[in-house]
This record gives C-alpha cells, sequence and structure tokens, in this order.
C-alpha cells in the first residue's frame, strides 16, 4: 500500500515539473519572438552628396583654436580674417564665428542701416558661409574649412553623439567604411574638445585686447592733449562744459 502511494506522489511530482518546463518553454519561445520583432537601433551612416543646403544656410560658423592653428601652419588666416566676429550668444557664452555677410537688400529697398553699425548675427542665422561660392557650388576653403563643416552633421556633446539636421541628404546614404565611421566620431569628439577649449579662454582674450585698446586710446589722446596750445586746450575745454550744461545738443 506504501509503494503504491510512493509511486502515484512521484508521478503527481514529475508530472508537476513537466507543466513547469512546458510553460517555461512556452515563456522564452514568447520572449523571443517579441525581442526579434523589436525594431532595431538605426546604424548611422553618412556620405556628403554635395547639395550644398547646409554651405547656404548655415549661418555663424563656430571657429576653434585647431582651425586658427591650422590656418596659420598653412599661411591662410588673412583670408578668415574679414569674416572672423565674436558672438555673445543667448545662453551666455562667446563663441569666436565666421559672420555669415548680410543679403543684398531687395530691388527698391531702402537702406537705412549705419555704416558703422554692423548686421546683428542674430539677423544672419539662415545666411549662407561667407566662404562658399553659390554659382560654382564650391566650398573656397575646402582643405582649410573648419572642424565644425568636417563633422556636420554628427555632433559629440561629451557624453553622446547627436545629429543635429535630420534633414540632411547625406544621411542613411549607403558605402560609408567603418574607417569613415571613426574618424567622423574622432573629429566629432575633437571638435567638442576645442569648442569647450575656446568659450573658456576666448572671453578672458576678449577682455584683455579690450583692455589693451582702451588704453592705448587713452595714451594717444593724452599724448594728442599735451601737444595742443594752450587756446585750442581752452576751446576744448569750453565745448565740453558746453555739452555738460546742454547734453541733448
Amino acid at each position: 500500500m506504501s509503494e503504491n502511494n510512493d509511486e502515484n506522489q512521484n508521478t503527481d511530482i514529475k508530472e508537476e515539473v513537466k507543466e513547469e518546463v512546458k510553460e517555461e518553454e512556452t515563456i522564452t519561445e514568447k520572449d523571443t519572438q517579441e525581442f526579434e520583432e523589436m525594431p532595431s537601433k538605426a546604424k548611422f551612416t553618412f556620405k556628403c552628396t554635395r547639395c550644398d543646403k547646409c554651405c547656404l544656410s548655415r549661418g555663424p560658423i563656430p571657429i576653434t583654436f585647431y582651425d586658427l592653428e591650422l590656418w596659420a601652419k598653412n599661411g591662410v588666416v588673412a583670408n578668415f580674417l574679414p569674416y572672423l566676429d565674436i558672438y555673445n550668444k543667448p545662453d551666455g557664452s562667446v563663441d569666436l564665428i565666421l559672420k555669415p555677410l548680410p543679403p543684398k537688400p531687395k530691388e527698391g529697398a531702402e537702406v537705412k542701416r549705419d555704416p558703422f553699425s554692423p548686421t546683428p548675427i542674430e539677423e544672419l542665422l539662415e545666411e549662407k558661409c561667407p566662404l562658399y561660392n553659390k554659382e560654382k557650388k564650391e566650398c573656397l576653403i575646402y582643405d582649410n574649412r573648419p572642424l565644425s563643416c568636417r563633422t556636420y552633421p554628427l555632433e559629440y556633446d561629451g557624453k553622446n553623439f547627436t545629429i543635429v539636421d535630420v534633414e540632411c541628404p547625406g544621411l542613411s546614404e549607403e558605402g560609408m567604411t567603418k574607417e569613415e565611421l571613426k574618424e567622423m566620431r574622432d573629429t566629432a569628439k575633437r571638435m567638442f574638445y576645442e569648442l569647450t577649449r575656446m568659450r573658456i579662454a576666448l572671453p578672458v582674450i576678449s577682455q584683455l585686447i579690450t583692455q589693451k585698446v582702451m588704453m592705448d586710446l587713452m595714451r594717444q589722446n593724452m599724448e594728442a592733449m599735451s601737444k595742443m596750445s594752450d587756446e585750442d586746450r581752452n576751446k576744448l575745454d569750453e565745448i565740453f562744459k558746453k555739452n555738460q550744461e546742454n547734453p541733448e545738443d
């Protein structure tokens, strides 16, 4: 009787084990199927199609010490000087930039801008690069183009890579090698490092230059005053006093 009970108990245990194994197999198959149906992460591929869209509406292009060193080494710094400017950004940071040229006024439009007052950079955010030839569709400085152009549209923020222009026609273009991908990622990282370095140093350099210019102006004014005759100096003092008494005049 005891033997029969033991056999029945063993049979029941075996059946329970079979059910558990069957249930685990079912769950595993279900999980595997769901995993296979999940969309895989898109692979980044890029090939520049030379569509010129980014060059025609890029706006200010940030410049780094790496770019300045490259231009100095290749003896082309003078080619960039007319387009370099300092941009005090809305977020408080300061960038050295290639500043776009203001668009030509429309035919018949009246221009009232002060010739000594430059066009605000905020009005040039959608303008073309000043060193891109629209008619010939070519970059005039391609071999010396800034890091920002070399890594476009890929950027690195110190932790992750991001695409700053999801509508760029070159995205998802086939033909990018592993070596090209590595080079682009390395360039994006270099751009982040160099831009950070520039943003730390530029405000200090800007203050030093401003201080130097102000000191030079004061020195020149003092020298000019010392060479003036007493009569001219008295006339100048009278003008200053009149301006103080009637500032609106």
